[in-house]
């Protein structure tokens, strides 16, 4: 055996078995609905017996009882069998309705502890597809395989033991026909597993890039976007049509094949049997009957066959949904008391996948609780990177990041992140009321906790002047409020938080000067709290953070300088240097345009002229 046919037979072996897994909580529910559908598929071998007994008994004798009661019982047995039929159907789908929800439901359950690092190789419309789309490809796989595999495997040892019963002479037909069916099915098994699998890439790939345009709408059409977004949708969409178009080509195939071959050993019967009604060494009723199993058995057997398709298309969505399930959670550790105490880096360094540089070298720092401690620096200089370390959304490769003393990797996940807010500089936010988006990290608090929170964050005026006031319907991410407005309604939700440890990531660099005082006046209510509220503010206009306790200028990931902005300012360093550049650059937006001339707004009573700039 070649070595790639062995790995791929391993691989095979490998997936089944997770299958397995998958359906081991639903044993009893399997087992009860693979004996019924088995029960149903032993009924129909009865089938032909009634045609059997009308052309040798019923037909021949000619009496009218017998006509009857074989009335009767031809109608009470069929009646009985679709009764039967109907509670296998409707239990097989109802089983693996049930199992593809929970895969469903377990594969996002996982995709949401998964590290940020997960997130940052793979496109979030493809982590959508993976949990979405790829579990409904499993259902042809698990309702054929917990359920009708067993009543066609049931159907087949019951038929063929009938047909060999009743005269295995003509029964030896059968054995030049099955193994050709088995050759069949197996060289189609690679190219059809092979192109599901490219199957279910692509439609992750149409998912992630309809998402991103639709993300992204507002940038699509303000750069008239809309054909690029149209040629790459379109390239996906075109190669997901060429690949199913080939892989219908291989099912045409193979089942054509199977046909061919299904009809051969049926002709070859209708020969060998004939002749035998001819030489009397066979019945014509017990050759109708024999035809009649033949095509029974050729059926659960084509099925059994044809259910590679639907086995290779599971195995592939499969794969995909291992891959996900596989990839390690995050991890915390066992302490749930998360102490109010310093915020310190250690010596920390740390690097981003893929990165050709370092994002932090070598970095402390030491930020007390209760202070408002500033990170500034210019672009790159790893201040946004502080933040994801202090939120454990990275680990660093060196160092520390501790509080109080203590590891944050000793820290239990939920513990120690219920106790860190975050506000960033691009507030998501969720559809739903404004309320829903206040209340996200505490779901229990009263209205009067959510009026409160907006208060403080100086959102209560303008949610107020909404339609529906604090139950007003924001839309997706947000999009019915301005930048300044959910900016504000994030700063709420971090203060009803109750958090120790804020981090603020340039919340206000995109908004322009009186949305941003609207933002510092939210701030400065979220600092005054009057609790031990260790604030970490990463700032992009300096003069936001004018009255921190303590300024930490970084640059190419480490610490230049340290310490309130007036000492900073006198020492004549980069943080002076980055002021200068700042006040420069506003002296400037503010300064008039020499190009304009004057507008005359008025002539004045004395002839003189009056101009506004």
């Amino acid at each position: 055996m070649a070595a790639s046919d062995r790995d791929d037979r391993e691989s095979t072996l490998a997936i089944l078995s997770r299958l397995w897994g998958v359906l081991s909580p639903y044993k009893a529910r399997v087992i009860g609905v693979a004996l019924l559908i088995s029960f149903s598929a032993a009924l129909e071998a009865a089938g032909p017996q009634f045609v059997r007994y009308a052309f040798d008994v019923v037909i021949p004798g000619g009496r009218s009882t017998l006509f009857l009661w074989f009335g009767l019982a031809f109608a009470g047995f069929y009646l009985f069998r679709a009764i039967v039929e109907y509670g296998g159907m409707y239990w097989s789908f109802a089983l693996t309705q049930q199992v593809v929800s929970d895969v469903r439901m377990q594969a996002y359950d996982h995709l949401l502890t998964l590290p940020v690092s997960r997130f940052s190789n793979e496109q979030s419309g493809s982590l959508s597809s993976r949990v979405v789309s790829d579990p409904n490809a499993l259902k042809g796989m698990i309702q054929a395989a917990a359920s009708r595999l067993s009543g066609q495997l049931v159907a087949i040892l019951v038929v063929a033991g009938l047909l060999v019963w009743m005269n295995w002479k003509l029964a030896l037909v059968n054995l030049v026909v099955l193994p050709l069916l088995a050759f069949v099915t197996y060289y189609y098994q690679e190219p059809l597993r092979t192109a599901s699998r490219s199957i279910r890439e692509t439609v992750a790939r149409l998912t992630a890039t309809s998402t991103e345009a639709i993300s992204n709408i507002r940038v699509v059409k303000a750069f008239v976007g809309e054909e690029q977004e149209r040629e790459r949708f379109g390239t996906h969409n075109q190669r997901y049509v060429d690949i199913n178009l080939d892989r219908r080509k291989d099912v045409g195939k193979m089942e054509g094949l199977i046909n061919i071959t299904s009809n051969y050993g049926t002709g070859a019967l209708l020969l060998v049997g004939g002749w035998m009604v001819v030489s009397g060494s066979l019945s014509l009723g017990e050759l109708t009957a024999f035809i009649m199993y033949q095509r029974q058995l050729q059926g659960p057997v084509q099925s059994v066959m044809f259910f590679n398709d639907k086995l290779q298309a599971g195995m592939a969505a499969l794969e995909r949904l291992s891959e996900l399930v596989d990839t390690d959670p995050e991890t915390g550790g066992d302490r749930e008391e998360v102490p109010v105490g310093p915020v310190e880096l250690e010596d920390v360094r740390f690097s981003y996948p893929d990165a050709d540089e370092p994002a932090l070298r070598d970095l402390s720092l030491r930020i007390e609780p209760g202070e408002t401690a500033a990170l500034v620096g210019s672009s790159g200089a790893g201040k946004s990177t502080v933040a994801n370390l202090i939120g454990r959304f990275w680990d660093p490769q060196e160092g520390r990041v501790t509080v109080d003393g203590i590891d944050l990797r000793s820290f239990e996940l939920q513990a120690l992140r219920e106790h860190v807010a975050l506000v960033p500089q691009d507030p998501t936010l969720f559809s739903g009321t404004v309320a829903d988006n206040i209340r996200y990290a505490e779901p229990d608090a009263p209205d009067e906790a959510v009026r409160h929170a907006a208060e403080m964050a100086n959102a209560h005026g303008f949610i107020q002047q909404l339609v529906d006031g604090y139950d007003t319907q924001i839309g997706e991410r947000g999009v019915r409020l301005s930048g300044g407005q959910k900016q504000r309604v994030a700063i709420a939700r971090a203060i009803l938080t109750d958090a120790r440890i804020l981090l603020l990531d340039e919340a206000t660099s995109d908004l322009d000067s009186e949305s941003e005082a609207v933002i510092q006046d939210a701030l400065d209510g979220l600092f005054a709290r009057g609790d031990q509220l260790t604030s970490i503010v990463i700032a992009h206009r300096l003069s936001t953070i004018e009255n921190a306790d303590t300024i930490y200028v970084l640059e190419d990931g480490r610490l230049v300088e340290q310490g309130p902005h007036d000492e900073l300012l006198a020492e004549g360093g980069r943080y002076a240097e980055l002021w200068a550049l700042q006040r420069r650059d506003a002296d400037r937006s503010a300064r008039p345009n020499p190009a304009e001339p004057p507008v005359v707004t008025s002539a004045p009573v004395d002839g003189s002229s009056s101009t506004r700039s």
